[in-house]
């Protein structure tokens, strides 16, 4: 059941999918999101991009509009629609004046419920998810997330790009994207979620009627292997930086310790008052990009140090960030550090709450996660409980780097990498 809250409410829809909305009285918008509880880890291993090329197509006409109608028929009033797809998740969404609430539940139910995945079109777009690839190997900022994945989950379910390869998006089929679209996007995978000025009875009886037409109940390909830990993944190739990830597996999305992880992060290099910040940034000036990020799965997690620098400065750079995690690792945090993480946590979290569309994605985020809506009140007390012991056996658990993963990309010797590291 979900915690009394005056502004939330749930109801299971006829059909089964379930939705979720928070009233929030002092704003003129409304967010509206439709969620596929399927990503890229649910591809098989022959469709990799599948859910990705899926997401582009609910865009491109259903039996009634085209492309340009759905697009004319938010910015007609005013309003944004757009989608994204990660590995656990495909998400559409709106935002939209309050009251032209039926206007974004129409389209948003129009583009998951009705599209007709045109020949025309599907080659149309292959076109533009290619330019979308070739855009992504020149950033190499990005094409480091993919391959830190790949670096711990090598051949598994979180090892392969959200985008798919060249390869394998020229090989995808509309019989393919159509069976990824009764899987993923099957009653008993859809959640909405909406946020905003708005009453939730009048949401849901646009939402039963707009969404009745959703693929029946479904169940996804059977799961990839886990997948194994490469110790080094390096593309050395021309560039004028060296861009780096070193990390490793960490807690699952539901797992409590993640509260305590979220401070270790902060500490570490989450912050602009984090010790790597602080020792590369600020007071050596040997980067402009050094930072840590913690990321949980539904059976996994990930935490992990990034940066981006110089060819010269990167063995300084690297050798710092091994030494503060060596220190966090021997002498913990200090009291100070300790206090000052709970209260970035506790203010992100409130801050948060102050936009429809972020409170939209949280109320998602807490169902996918939980199965249940999470009061603020409850979270702050949640890191409030966090003991300096709970951190430390988080560091001791999590910042074990003889498990971790180091990636790179950029003029540099795995030699060089491992004196470092391993020295």
């Amino acid at each position: 059941m979900l915690p009394q809250h005056e502004s939330i409410s749930s109801t299971q829809l006829p059909n089964g999918v379930l939705v979720i909305s928070e009233t929030m009285p002092g704003v003129a918008s409304a967010s509206i999101g439709v969620w596929a509880d399927a990503g890229s880890e649910d591809e098989g291993a022959e469709e990799f991009g599948a859910a990705h090329f899926l997401e582009h197509m609910l865009f491109k006409g259903t039996e009634t509009r085209d492309a340009f109608a759905l697009a004319e028929g938010i910015e007609d009033v005013g309003g944004q629609l757009n989608a994204y797809t990660d590995r656990e998740t495909t998400h559409l969404f709106c935002r939209i004046l309050a009251e032209h609430l039926p206007i974004g539940i129409d389209l948003l139910a129009d583009m998951v419920c009705h599209s007709v995945f045109s020949d025309e079109e599907l080659q149309r777009e292959r076109q533009v998810i290619m330019e979308e690839i070739f855009k992504y190997q020149a950033l190499p900022e990005e094409r480091i997330q993919d391959l830190m994945m790949a670096g711990l989950w090598q051949d598994g379910m979180l090892g392969h790009p959200i985008l798919g390869t060249e390869e394998s998006v020229a090989g995808l089929t509309r019989d393919d994207l159509v069976a990824c679209w009764r899987r993923h996007f099957a009653t008993n995978r859809v959640l909405i979620t909406a946020a905003g000025q708005l009453e939730h009875a009048q949401l849901v009886d646009l939402a039963s009627a707009a969404f009745a037409d959703l693929p029946a109940s479904s169940v996804l390909l059977p799961p990839l292997p886990e997948g194994h830990r490469v110790p080094y993944l390096i593309e050395n190739e021309e560039q004028d930086q060296v861009t780096f990830s070193w990390g490793g597996r960490s807690y699952a999305a539901r797992d409590d310790r993640n509260f305590a992880l979220a401070m270790v992060d902060a500490i570490l290099g989450g912050s602009t008052t984090s010790r790597l910040f602080q020792e590369v940034r600020e007071k050596r000036g040997l980067a402009y990009d050094v930072a840590t990020f913690a990321i949980g799965f539904r059976d996994t997690g990930l935490f992990s140090t990034t940066g981006a620098c110089s060819p010269q400065t990167f063995p300084e750079v690297l050798s710092l960030v091994r030494r503060e995690i060596d220190a966090l690792r021997t002498q913990g945090v200090s009291n100070k550090e300790f206090i000052r993480a709970k209260e970035q946590l506790k203010a992100g979290l409130a801050l948060s709450m102050e936009s429809s569309g972020e409170r939209m994605r949280i109320l998602a985020t807490h169902q996918l996660t939980w199965g249940q809506i999470y009061p603020l009140a409850y979270l702050i007390d949640r890191i409030n409980q966090v003991t300096q012991d709970d951190v430390a056996q988080v560091i001791a658990d999590v910042l074990d780097t003889s498990t971790w993963s180091f990636t790179a990309i950029g003029p540099v010797e795995q030699a060089v990498v491992a004196a470092i590291i391993e020295g």
